[in-house]
């Protein structure tokens, strides 16, 4: 996803659910397009980082 689909994603989420308050509605959905490409990023990021680890512990890498 570029950049901008990431911002807009976000923005369109923040000024769709303004009306129902900073806290439940800004607040609690802002996230809901872009926050799971957030959580798969770090997973991801995390699980290959695992990977690398593991290969290098056992001098395969």
């Amino acid at each position: 996803m570029p950049i901008t689909g990431f911002a807009n994603g976000v923005a369109s989420s923040a000024i769709e659910y303004k009306k129902e308050g900073q806290v439940f509605g800004i607040g609690s959905k802002i996230f809901s397009i872009a926050g799971p490409v957030i959580l798969y990023g770090v997973f991801t990021s995390w699980v290959l980082g695992l990977i690398y680890w593991a290969l290098r512990a056992a001098g395969l890498v």
